[in-house]
């Protein structure tokens, strides 16, 4: 079953995303930049990023505890606070705690619950739309639908889901039929989800929100071998790191994608384009930490590619 899709008022294109009923933005808002953690970013440019993608017809917004310790969510609640009734608000849980070597938010229910109401509290809402495991592959899943459960029955949660390329881990979350999405990284450098965890979505109506649809910043088109990160996410790419040579392999696919980039497409455009052709994608959530960004990014949802250009593509970046 191919995505249905709705045109909004700004011109933005909405998909229903899974088990919700919920219609989100095509291309929606990733909160994580606006945390600090890729650079520091203050109030004022927070704020006016979000509101900039919600004037363009975004209204899926996805954050998470562990984004700059909290702030990314209070960030992101200021934001949203007048708008509350017209945007769905996605965050998550499992990681925050993992950043200190204690992982209570692993172990025990009630430690989910107080660190959902924890992120009640910095969004300044009485209510979550999307509650995610942030855990790939979580020790005792078991845990956290037990306690996702409870949260929807008592109101603070509407739906729930978990942030994993791992499919026995989906499936886990998903024992009670209840996982309405599934955050899967996903990208033109990074297929393997088509394998199986993509398929089992799609014929499940999951939702899928997608991590990662510019590469960490990588499909943006905007750095060389020369490039050096200090940002704490992509240091891993410097010379002397263990991934830098994967960063080189991906700047020469990068460069034989340019042949799609033209006046009226961007590369940005089209990786974003790209994974929105996969039928069982709702929606990518690419960071955006200025008012351009949100902007430019919203704008990829207004075209499509056609199936030559596809198949082009799987001959620069064969899937997995």
């Amino acid at each position: 079953m191919e995505q249905e899709i709705f045109i909004g008022g700004s011109g933005m294109k909405y998909r229903i995303l899974g088990k919700t009923g919920y219609e989100v933005s095509a291309v929606s808002m990733g909160c994580w930049g606006i945390g600090g953690q890729w650079g520091p970013v203050d109030e004022k440019q927070a704020v006016s990023t979000i509101n900039a993608a919600f004037d363009a017809g975004v209204n899926l917004f996805d954050t998470a505890d562990a984004y700059g310790l909290g702030k990314s969510e209070i960030y992101t609640g200021k934001a949203l606070r007048d708008k509350r009734g017209e945007v769905f608000i996605a965050t998550k849980v499992g990681n925050w705690a993992r950043r200190f070597g204690d992982p209570p938010g692993l172990k025990t229910i009630h430690s989910i619950i107080n660190c959902c109401h924890a992120s009640l509290y910095r969004l300044g809402t009485d209510y979550i739309d999307l509650y995610q495991c942030h855990v790939g592959i979580p020790e005792h899943p078991e845990i956290f639908v037990e306690a996702f459960e409870l949260l929807k029955k008592q109101g603070k949660i509407r739906y729930y889901a978990i942030s994993t390329n791992d499919l026995p881990s989906l499936k886990a979350i998903n024992s009670l039929e209840g996982c309405a999405a599934c955050q899967i990284n996903y990208s033109l450098l990074s297929r393997s989800a088509e394998k199986d965890i993509l398929p089992f979505c799609h014929k499940n109506n999951i939702g899928v929100l997608l991590r990662g649809p510019l590469a960490q910043g990588m499909l943006s088109d905007k750095f060389s071998a020369d490039t050096r990160f200090e940002d704490s996410v992509r240091q891993k790419w410097n010379p002397d790191s263990d991934q830098h040579e994967h960063f080189l392999s991906s700047l020469k696919k990068i460069k034989a994608l340019r042949e799609f980039v033209t006046g009226e497409r961007s590369m940005v455009d089209l990786a974003l384009q790209f994974v929105l052709a996969h039928p069982a994608v709702t929606c990518p959530i690419p960071g955006m930490k200025s008012p351009e960004q949100s902007r430019q990014n919203a704008s990829a949802a207004d075209a499509t590619l056609d199936q030559k250009t596809l198949n082009r593509i799987d001959e620069i970046c064969p899937p997995a």
